[in-house]
């Protein structure tokens, strides 16, 4: 509807020109007033193939990315006008680029969803989404083998043992009392510390030699650990290996004093682009990992994994397969603090080690996590959040205010939320029920052969 006010002007415009034609005077208005309303607009697109440089200049109306096999970039942005590139897909939006709150990737097969949820938090006055969870799939999730623990009597090749990470250099550097006081009470026999390398070597290496040497006396292991995703990169494996080089290298002159052994707490599906092709990602992380153990074929190599992981089979079963020959053992990080779901999702990865003859280690956590929101929104005819097909994937576009109806794609309209502050994830709040649980764990994982122990992240105090 044309507001009243506008409707006089059309037509006092009208009787005062009127020799020049009624018709084209309309004609000519509703040109402006098509433009008015295409200004209010803006462009939803999708520009792929572009270099991985292209994330060094962000432009106006980036909103995320993916990396694709080829580590290619494709980027979701939102801008006032269409995108003059020729690899970009644009969609026009009757709303102005002002009301988004979020867009972003998500898996090919949420166009099977009734729910979704953003997990997420309140950042400078934006919802700052960290994963999407999509439910009402009709697909069934695949079932785990039924395997069952080693029966009672049967030898151990390992005594369990309790571990524990330290990140910060400083930690051993200037604070090893601090390791040594925390082996005492939580009864450590091995910790994993970062190890700075520059240039290709390890640096403070008297230092570094001392500790060890402490360490070895007090009967604690000491491994390095190496985390980054990226390392599943091409563009950033060479720095990744640079570093266990340079751990090989120590190890060869080190004498008596030498580094245990390296984990790698890679993590892939910590890119964006992970959750679009999963495969993919895996056999660039078993590239790494084999990669890691050529350069240094001495040091012992755990790799770390999350609890979600599927190590019997799927893409979780390929990548364990073809690594396996390369590593000495698995860290599960098994972050929830309900013994029976750390008993659940641990039985899976115990199976594994029983069957593959390795080392299965159970992780918990203890950090502070921060406050988040789970947002739920169901399928609606329009709502505060839709989903746009593209050819690259399909994108999730959050509106900052209330359900609006944007034609032709799917909504889904605001449910519900609940706050998520971490205690089903981490022990922080409750240190004694931890110390309490050790024990019983230990004893009831003790029936699977392939157990090597409890590791504690979380522990290391500022």
């Amino acid at each position: 509807m044309i507001p009243e006010l506008f409707q006089q002007f059309l037509m006092a415009i009208i009787g005062r020109y009127k020799p020049i034609g009624s018709r084209a005077i309309l004609g000519f208005f509703w040109i402006l007033l098509g433009v008015s309303c295409q200004s209010n607009g803006a462009w939803l697109s999708i520009c792929a193939h572009l270099p991985s440089s292209a994330l060094n200049n962000r432009g106006e109306g980036y909103f995320a990315h993916v990396i694709d096999a080829e580590e290619k970039v494709t980027v979701v942005q939102i801008t006032a006008t269409q995108p003059g590139n020729p690899d970009c897909e644009a969609r026009e939006l009757p709303i102005s680029a002002s009301k988004v709150a979020w867009a972003g990737f998500a898996k090919p097969a949420i166009d099977k969803a009734k729910q979704i949820a953003l997990l997420g938090r309140e950042q400078n006055g934006h919802f700052a989404v960290s994963e999407i969870i999509a439910t009402g799939d009709s697909e069934a999730v695949p079932a785990a083998p039924a395997v069952k623990p080693q029966p009672a009597g049967v030898a151990r090749s390992l005594s369990p043992l309790r571990a524990s990470w330290f990140w910060s250099p400083d930690s051993w550097q200037s604070r090893p009392q601090r390791i040594f006081d925390n082996q005492a009470t939580l009864g450590l026999k091995r910790i994993y510390i970062t190890v700075p390398v520059s240039e290709g070597r390890v640096q403070h290496t008297g230092q570094l030699r001392q500790f060890l040497q402490i360490a070895h006396q007090r009967g604690l292991q000491v491994w390095a650990v190496l985390g980054d995703p990226h390392a599943v990169l091409e563009r950033e494996r060479q720095h990744f290996l640079a570093l266990a080089g340079a751990y090989q290298v120590f190890n060869a002159d080190g004498g008596q004093q030498r580094l245990d052994g390296l984990q790698l707490d890679i993590e892939p599906y910590l890119l964006p682009g992970y959750q679009l092709n999963p495969a993919v990602w895996l056999e660039k992380q078993a590239k790494t990992v084999n990669a890691v153990h050529q350069t240094a074929p001495s040091l012992a190599l755990d790799m770390v994994l999350p609890f979600w992981f599927e190590p019997l089979h799927g893409d979780g079963a390929a990548l364990l397969a073809d690594i396996e020959a390369n590593i000495a053992s698995i860290t599960v990080m098994n972050y929830r603090t309900d013994p029976e779901q750390i008993r659940e999702f641990a039985e899976k990865f115990l199976a594994w080690g029983e069957l593959r003859h390795k080392a299965v280690y159970i992780a918990l956590e203890s950090l502070a996590m921060p406050e988040e929101d789970l947002r739920a929104y169901r399928q609606a005819e329009s709502g505060e959040l839709w989903r746009f097909d593209f050819k690259a994937a399909p994108v999730l576009l959050l509106l900052q205010e209330q359900a609006q109806d944007l034609p032709g794609e799917k909504a889904y309209r605001f449910s519900h939320s609940r706050k998520i502050d971490g205690s089903g994830t981490s022990f922080f709040r409750q240190p004694s029920e931890l110390m309490r649980l050790l024990p019983i764990l230990e004893t009831q994982f003790e029936a699977w052969s392939s157990f090597a122990g409890i590791a504690l992240h979380g522990q290391e105090k500022p």
